[in-house]
């Protein structure tokens, strides 16, 4: 885990035309940048279908606020001054089709976490500043989580994920605890998911019924005395307001929840009857198959030290 108090990132006319010409790969033409003082120059071409040609568009952005994670730049046309109004807006309507960010009005309201959708990373943005030679932005209470996303990107439609119980498990004294997790994981995953979480969205839904099934065994007969203890131990680490990977990022906290419960399952397989595992699972599918799924996941996007750490839970 990074945590800096400031963090200033200096961008110069070149990180920006190749920023840019990432998001707007095939729907803009002669894309270039220029840097002056309080200002940025961006011309192009955009391709205009009513008029069939590529229409020239140079414009001026200046900042009008910066805070939270929201640039606010105003947006002014530098040519085109004898063309239409309608052609105007129909080229710049298409060139901010191709970029991140919503315009409106003269406006262009830019949300830097959609930009760094792909990067695990939170930050109050406290001000951006353009001059000749870069635009400067400044970053407070900046937090980055090392998830290796390439390891996300191997995940394959069709692979075995888990399919997680439809209905509220009973579980008296933890049922508030159960039901607030299970919100939670919800709530994120179906408005708030970044990008590079997406593969591990079934996994996260499936935590409150990983969290169900260990309270069960915890509570089981059939469980032998060093498998309960592992139970418990994850039960215990779920319920702590301490988390190894700390919350503000968007699911991660849910993360390390998740690969605790694997290695719990996966400890316990050694100690218990197979059926009396599956019995315990709220959800659908072979639970074992499902936790060595899961652990293959967990291990190629989780820091060794962090799965280490997890694993050091279950020995105490």
């Amino acid at each position: 885990m990074l945590r800096a108090t400031a963090v200033t990132l200096t961008l110069s006319e070149t990180d920006l035309e190749e920023a840019l010409a990432g998001f707007a790969t095939g729907s803009v033409q002669d894309l270039r940048v220029e840097l002056a003082e309080g200002a940025l120059l961006l011309r192009l071409r955009v391709p205009v279908e009513a008029v069939r040609m590529a229409v020239p568009v140079e414009l001026r952005f200046t900042v009008i606020a910066a805070a939270g994670n929201l640039v606010k730049l105003g947006v002014s046309w530098t040519n085109m001054g004898l063309v239409p109004g309608f052609l105007k807006e129909m080229a710049l309507q298409k060139a901010f089709e191709a970029l991140p960010g919503e315009y409106q009005d003269g406006v262009y309201r830019l949300d830097l976490s959609e930009v760094l959708e792909h990067v695990p990373v939170s930050f109050r943005l406290k001000g951006v500043r353009i001059d000749p030679l870069a635009v400067t932005v400044e970053l407070s209470d900046v937090m980055a989580f090392p998830i290796d996303t390439s390891g996300l990107a191997l995940e394959t439609p069709g692979a075995l994920v888990p399919v997680p119980s439809r209905e509220e498990q009973p579980i008296p004294e933890h049922q508030g605890f159960y039901q607030s997790l299970r919100e939670q994981v919800r709530r994120y995953a179906s408005s708030k998911a970044p990008q590079w979480a997406q593969p591990l969205i079934p996994w996260l839904l499936a935590v409150p019924d990983f969290f169900v099934m260990l309270v069960r065994l915890a509570r089981d007969e059939r469980v032998p005395p060093g498998a309960k203890v592992i139970a418990g131990a994850t039960v215990a680490y779920f319920l702590s307001p301490i988390d190894l990977i700390p919350d503000p990022i968007p699911l991660i906290g849910e993360i390390d929840d998740l690969g605790l419960a694997l290695l719990a399952v996966e400890q316990m397989a050694k100690l218990v009857p197979r059926e009396v595992l599956q019995e315990a699972w709220p959800g659908e599918g072979d639970v074992l198959e499902l936790v060595q799924a899961g652990l293959g996941l967990i291990s190629r996007v989780i820091p060794n030290r962090v799965l280490t750490s997890l694993q050091k839970v279950l020995k105490r």
